[in-house]
C-alpha cells in the first residue's frame, strides 16, 4: 500500500489518478476513497471511475467546501462483489484555506 500526501485548497476541485498493480483487470470492481478526521469521523466518500487499470477520483468543489481547512486522513480501496478488498493507498489529505473563494 502506497503512502500519499494530497493537498487541495478549500473550494477547489482536483483529480487523483491511481494505477492499480497486482491485478490483471478491474472488471467488476468498485473503487472508493474514504476521508476522515483525526477522531475517525467519516467526512467524505468519493467513488472512483475505472479505466483499464487506472482509478480516477474526481474531487469536486462541493466536497472541499464542506471540509474545514486542516489535516485529514484518507484511504483508497477497490473491491468486487465476492468481497475481495484491496487497500491501495493511504495518507494525509490536507485542505488549505484560500483567499479567493469565487474567481468571477
Amino acid at each position: 500500500m502506497a503512502e500519499q500526501y494530497l493537498t487541495i485548497k478549500q473550494g477547489d476541485a482536483s483529480t487523483f489518478t491511481e494505477t492499480i498493480s497486482g491485478l490483471t483487470t478491474l472488471s467488476g470492481y468498485t473503487a472508493k476513497m474514504y476521508i476522515w478526521d483525526e477522531d475517525g469521523t467519516a467526512k467524505a466518500t468519493i467513488t472512483g471511475s475505472i479505466s483499464d487499470l487506472d482509478v480516477i477520483y474526481q474531487i469536486v468543489n462541493e466536497t472541499t467546501k464542506a471540509l474545514t481547512p486542516g489535516t485529514y486522513e484518507f484511504e483508497t480501496k477497490i473491491f468486487d462483489s465476492s468481497d475481495h478488498v484491496y487497500s491501495q493507498s493511504h495518507g494525509i489529505f490536507e485542505i488549505r484555506s484560500t483567499n479567493e473563494e469565487d474567481p468571477s
